[in-house]
């Protein structure tokens, strides 16, 4: 293939648009994370078609062939996957609010030694009601207990996270892949950090049932978006106002 569908000239484009003061750090912090979501997205993107392939009958042999790998190799890579998933480069946890980390805490601690799972995280994400997604989820008539009820999981609220503490936890497959809609909703709001509303909104970004319950209750994609933007009109105006 000659050219990529994406250029690089315009990846470069977009780094530095999110940080036109030309703090080279803070870009190549961006960078990290921007590199690996765009090979998650390959990763995901190749699983896709070996699913494709499998399911027209194709051997491992000649899926391996295919893509330039032993049929060992492919089956190791796809077949039998731990559910355990990995933050690329450990920075998406370096970057969470203090709020945040107690929100994965509180998910972790909630899930009693189990792997995290996506309804563990969302009723972590509104735990603190004094939290950006805790203030969105009251607005629109939902608490965390009644969250936990919904979902069927217990609510042990927790303190104290750290970066190392978040890297501990044990995430389920559903848990995963909330934390990659969670990157999806930092990429696309353009924010530098990982808040409350970000998990909330990963939540719903992440096609699992728990994101289908949240709609229901009334928390869908369009009301969480609009409670954002309302949660920094507020925090914006209260700081310029003190």
């Amino acid at each position: 293939m000659d050219n990529s569908p994406v250029s690089f000239d315009s990846l470069i484009a977009y780094v530095e648009h999110r940080h036109p003061d030309g703090d080279a750090l803070a870009r190549l912090s961006d960078a990290v994370i921007i590199g690996s979501q765009l090979s998650e997205q390959g990763d995901a993107l190749i699983g896709h078609y070996v699913d494709q392939a499998r399911r027209s009958g194709a051997s491992w042999s000649q899926i391996g062939a295919s893509m330039g790998v032993t049929k060992q190799a492919a089956q190791q890579r796809f077949v039998g996957k731990g559910v355990s998933f990995e933050v690329p480069g450990d920075q998406l946890f370096s970057r969470f609010t203090p709020r945040a980390g107690d929100a994965l805490l509180t998910a972790a601690a909630s899930a009693q030694g189990a792997p995290v799972a996506a309804e563990h995280i969302a009723v972590g994400s509104i735990a603190d009601p004094d939290g950006v997604a805790g203030r969105i989820a009251a607005n629109a008539g939902l608490d965390a207990v009644r969250l936990a009820t919904a979902l069927e999981v217990g609510l042990a609220r927790t303190t104290g996270s750290t970066p190392e503490a978040l890297r501990e936890i044990d995430f389920a497959e559903s848990g995963g892949e909330v934390l990659k809609g969670t990157l999806r909703a930092v990429l696309g709001l353009a924010h530098n950090y990982v808040g409350t509303e970000h998990l909330l909104l990963g939540t719903l970004l992440s096609g699992t049932t728990a994101a289908t319950k949240l709609a229901d209750l009334g928390l869908d994609e369009q009301v969480v978006r609009a409670g954002i933007d309302q949660e920094i009109a507020r925090i914006t105006a209260e700081r310029r106002g003190s």
